[in-house]
């Protein structure tokens, strides 16, 4: 078994590192708000185990941790490819993040530097790695929020990662038992690609294909690791998660 790989947590009840891999660009910020509230919040309480606080707060190294990583247009210089947020313990602050976004640029673009993303998501688990050690295991979550395919060109800025295409980084997610969901406005047969390739070597995919519980029907939202409230199709289907969880709503929103 894939260390991590075991199925969803439960809310609120274990240590896990979440980072939100999110593009920065015109493409997305239109419907960003709608994903906010339909996914990106109850997916923080689920975490968090109950809606933000002010008051919320892990400590240090001991609680769950958020970290947010911003990947921009490929015109974007002299500014860098990717901003991120170094990790915090408050749900609350991390929203607040959320709510910092500036969405600019790459409006007539088609591709997205999403390996940009990835590279530095998946630098950051290596520092939570460093960080945890003292507690060892912990749950681990990448959420990619996009609305555009991947362009085919390999990772440049990371240093430990340069090189690395979309493909390649989804696959070495997998392989860690980081556990990869995706939530886009629009249903691209690539970003559902990435999703079936970062599944961990040890879990067993069922040959129907992963069930979507977006809220939407123009959406698509997959997800590992984690339980959203079931959208219009995964209720069609019984309401259960692709690996056999129920998706009985957490948080209703």
């Amino acid at each position: 078994m894939v260390p991590g790989s075991e199925g969803p947590a439960r809310a609120g009840s274990v240590v896990a590192d979440v980072v939100f891999v999110i593009e920065g660009t015109a493409n997305l910020g239109p419907y960003f708000e709608g994903l906010r509230k339909h996914y990106l919040l109850p997916a923080i309480e689920y975490f968090n185990g109950g809606p933000p606080a002010e008051t919320d707060f892990g400590g240090d190294y001991g609680g769950t941790q958020y970290s947010l990583v911003v990947f921009n247009t490929v015109d974007c210089a002299p500014e860098s490819y990717v901003q991120c947020h170094a990790p915090t313990s408050s749900a609350y602050e991390f929203v607040t993040w959320l709510d910092g976004i500036k969405f600019m640029g790459g409006g007539g673009e088609s591709c997205s530097l999403i390996a940009e993303g990835l590279s530095t998501a998946l630098q950051l688990f290596d520092d939570f790695k460093k960080m945890r050690e003292q507690i060892g295991q912990t749950h681990r979550v990448c959420l990619l929020i996009c609305n555009s395919p991947p362009y085919l060109l390999p990772a440049v800025e990371s240093t430990t990662y340069s090189g690395c295409t979309t493909e390649n980084l989804v696959q070495q997610i997998g392989e860690r038992g980081i556990h990869f969901s995706i939530v886009s406005p629009r249903k691209l047969p690539a970003l559902r690609l990435l999703f079936e390739k970062a599944a961990p070597p040890a879990l067993l995919e069922p040959l129907q294909p992963p069930t979507d519980v977006s809220q939407d029907p123009r959406h698509m939202v997959l997800v590992r690791g984690l339980v959203l409230p079931a959208g219009p199709a995964a209720q069609r289907h019984g309401g259960r998660h692709p690996h056999g969880s129920h998706l009985n709503p957490q948080h209703p929103i």
